[in-house]
């Protein structure tokens, strides 16, 4: 839900109520601290444009995006040069989805900075996203270029080899950059899951490394625990997913993929406790309600199942599984 309506109209109604004074009348507050601290800075100092993109921001981490954007182009007004407003108006673009204003931003950006590897380095991110390979290759190169051994240039040639099907060249190029970066938990994370795909034991410890190089990372745990699980090792899948949950009880795909290692295993109760959780969390998830809803069946409660079904439907009209299920629950109607 966009909240920028919530803030304009928290706006115009303390615009009217602020005192006949010009100074005092040119603020208007939204009634949150974080933002209605900047503006009365920004009041003080209207020509600093860091202060801009610092409402910017804050306007941004709460989706009011029309008010994000209209900041960061008055920062850009008042210095054309500031990449990191440009960096900032690229990502609420992409969030706003107006991915057209978003890479044009990048584009531009480049124009001023050619040489400058992190902003080559989010156009390339923006065009992997958009699935501009041919682009991005071409940014890759001129990365490439710039330095030669640079890491995340590496990881992205490996992501665009792995989109257009070539998992040799991607393993390749996601190994080459972990030894340029042995810190670079996503190439660790993305050649392992290549790896696992190959069939190679090697796998293992790629995810591993990935673990032990960033504990805190949820990401690594969970890839982790997914390839456990794909290689049949629900135990230790389980421990891992369990690991996840303790850290965030809001893990609703820890939760989810548990409850389908308990129903593999034939713990019904189990799964249908995991899944429970993991649609309290994320009810909008159709999978869960389905595979609730083949607990349910196995339990003996078809009513239940059915309308686990019927909700998986609701969420996702083309899933097939689930019509078929209703319909031999359901042959009738």
């Amino acid at each position: 839900m966009r909240i920028y309506p919530v803030l304009l109209a928290m706006m115009i109604l303390t615009a009217g109520c602020q005192s006949s004074d010009p100074a005092e009348s040119a603020v208007s507050l939204t009634g949150y601290p974080e933002i209605d601290q900047i503006t009365l800075a920004i009041q003080k100092n209207p020509a600093d444009h860091q202060l801009y993109r610092q409402r910017a921001q804050a306007y941004a981490d709460r989706e009011a995006y029309d008010q994000a954007i209209l900041d960061l182009n008055r920062a850009l007004t008042l210095d054309s040069m500031d990449i990191d407003s440009y960096h900032l108006l690229a990502d609420v673009y992409l969030d706003y989805y107006n991915s057209r204003m978003a890479i044009n931003t990048l584009y531009k950006a480049v124009e001023y900075f050619p040489e400058r590897i992190p902003t080559l380095l989010k156009l390339v991110e923006f065009q992997y996203i958009l699935k501009f390979y041919d682009p991005a290759k071409q940014t890759i190169a001129r990365i490439m270029t710039l330095d030669p051994q640079n890491a995340e240039g590496l990881f992205w040639a490996g992501m665009i080899h792995r989109e257009e099907g070539n998992p040799v060249a991607a393993i390749k190029r996601f190994q080459e950059a972990t030894e340029q970066d042995p810190d670079l938990i996503d190439a660790w994370i993305e050649c392992g899951k290549l790896l696992s795909q190959e069939k190679k034991p090697l796998a293992l410890r790629y995810f591993e490394t990935a673990v032990r190089l960033d504990s805190t990372s949820d990401h690594a745990r969970h890839a982790l625990a997914e390839y456990l699980q794909d290689q049949g090792r629900l135990q230790d899948a389980l421990d891992v997913y369990r690991e996840l949950v303790l850290r965030n009880p809001q893990y609703a795909d820890a939760l989810y993929n548990s409850g389908l290692i308990y129903l593999e295993m034939d713990s019904l109760l189990d799964a249908r406790k995991q899944f429970d959780m993991a649609l309290k969390v994320d009810p909008t998830r159709a999978m869960a309600y389905f595979a609730r809803g083949n607990v349910q069946e196995q339990l003996g409660d078809l009513q239940a199942a059915i309308s686990d079904y019927q909700q998986a439907l609701l969420l996702d009209p083309s899933m097939a599984r689930a019509k078929q299920a209703l319909a031999q629950l359901q042959p009738t109607q």
